[in-house]
């Protein structure tokens, strides 16, 4: 019945829903998602980079024919980035995303707290 209740679900009513919330919202919504997508996506090719290239001078040799001509360089070129665009090569850049932060965070705070230091202490030197 639950399944049944969540296909017939208003659009209202499914936006609203928690449990579908993580499917729904992905990295067009959240900039800093799809910061760490590039960011994984950018070293899975650098790392790629050779098995890619074999790929595209294999689809610029074969035009048409690519698909028939070119599957074993496809395939290892998915294999290769498949390997590299693991959940958990997103779960590390996403910790390392969140250290930055952290630091860039505390350095801004510790920097408008000796900015306040600075005026407090220009203020009262006046006086």
């Amino acid at each position: 019945n639950k399944a049944h209740n969540a296909t017939t679900m208003s659009l209202n009513d499914a936006r609203m829903d928690a449990a579908n919330r993580d499917a729904r919202l992905g990295r067009k919504t959240f900039p800093e998602e799809k910061k760490i997508h590039d960011i994984v996506q950018k070293a899975a090719s650098t790392k790629c980079d050779p098995i890619i290239k074999a790929f595209v001078d294999c689809s610029k040799a074969n035009n048409l024919m690519v698909v028939f001509n070119c599957r074993k360089q496809n395939y290892d070129m998915n294999v290769c980035m498949a390997a590299e665009t693991t959940e958990e090569k997103y779960e590390e850049v996403r910790q390392r995303r969140q250290a930055e932060m952290r630091a860039e965070k505390e350095a801004e705070i510790a920097a408008q707290k000796a900015a306040e230091k600075a005026a407090e202490k220009k203020k009262n030197s006046w006086w």
